[in-house]
């Protein structure tokens, strides 16, 4: 799962992505090989399923 939380936790940086940086991420991923139905999962089906909401 991407997470964009906000995080206080001064041991941990890095262990959440600030919003504005998820599209590179995204991209970074989609560049390393990763499916995009892999991208779909992480930004899409998994927030659906914790959340039980849906995104369509």
């Amino acid at each position: 799962t991407v997470e964009t939380d906000y995080i206080d936790d001064p041991n941990r940086p890095g262990a959440v992505l600030g919003p504005k940086t998820v599209p590179k991420k995204v991209k970074e991923l989609l560049k390393m090989g990763y499916s995009e139905d892999f991208v779909m999962k992480i930004c899409k089906d998994n927030i659906e399923k914790i959340y039980d909401i849906d995104m369509d």
